[in-house]
């Protein structure tokens, strides 16, 4: 997974947490066709991603930045640090490895079918069954205490940026500061959380805005859909892993 430490970076932790009980991808989703439809916000993953290979806190933050641009509405022209720099390419090469995974289009392709069942509109429901699998599994990656101090830690650092629209600066310092003052995103180990989440993104756009009742039905089905993506995390992050290493 990590291309920039191909072969040395160690296997990423099991996961220990007995269930799920109780944000995040500012990229363009490289995925099948059928899925690419909506930029996501699973920057929690990409900050568990990038600390298998114990990376600093400059290339924590850079792994989550393009989905923090997206956030602010901004661009990046460039960074001005090379471990942020590191961390945002390795941002994309984790996205397009990814959503190669049979596991994870497996998993999009069957909360869709769920979705399909529950009436849902045909844009809704795939824009959901990409980010729902992963916000779902993000809520998953929480209970991993290294990710969480690598969350964190990543956060801790004040990156040189340059932005394609200086107006994007402010905003940006403003998302760091709200985030820092959060924490870690808890939140996301409950569906019902993450249908909020869901409802959010896809609030302004007219094709991919579920009515209320469709959110309803959305809702169930992340919380029914919950178990499968908490019984598949660890082969996800397997394979994941030797996809960035065989990059």
């Amino acid at each position: 997974m990590l291309a920039d430490a191909a072969g040395a970076a160690p296997a990423p932790p099991r996961l220990s947490s007995p269930a799920v009980r109780d944000i995040a991808v500012a990229i363009a989703a490289v995925t099948t066709r059928r899925f690419t439809l909506v930029q996501g916000v699973n920057f929690f993953g990409h900050a568990a991603v990038a600390s298998w290979s114990a990376a600093a806190a400059g290339k924590l933050l850079g792994a989550m930045l393009p989905d923090f641009a997206t956030m602010c509405g901004g661009r990046i022209e460039a960074a001005d640090d090379a471990a942020v720099a590191d961390g945002i390419a390795l941002h994309h090469a984790t996205d397009a490895a990814f959503h190669r995974l049979p596991a994870v289009t497996g998993l999009m392709r069957e909360l869709d079918e769920r979705l399909a069942r529950s009436d849902c509109s045909r844009g809704p429901r795939r824009a959901v069954a990409h980010i729902g699998v992963e916000l779902l599994l993000d809520g998953v990656l929480v209970d991993e205490p290294g990710y969480r101090a690598a969350y964190v830690l990543g956060l801790s650092h004040q990156p040189a940026l340059r932005w394609r629209d200086p107006e994007a600066a402010p905003r940006f310092a403003v998302l760091l500061e709200r985030l820092r003052a959060r924490g870690v995103p808890d939140d996301l180990r409950r569906p019902e959380a993450i249908t909020v989440r869901v409802q959010r993104i896809l609030a302004h756009r007219p094709l991919l805005a579920p009515s209320p009742d469709e959110l309803g039905a959305i809702g169930d089905a992340l919380a029914e859909f919950q178990p499968r993506i908490t019984a598949a995390a660890e082969t996800i992050l397997r394979a994941l892993r030797a996809q960035l290493a065989a990059a």
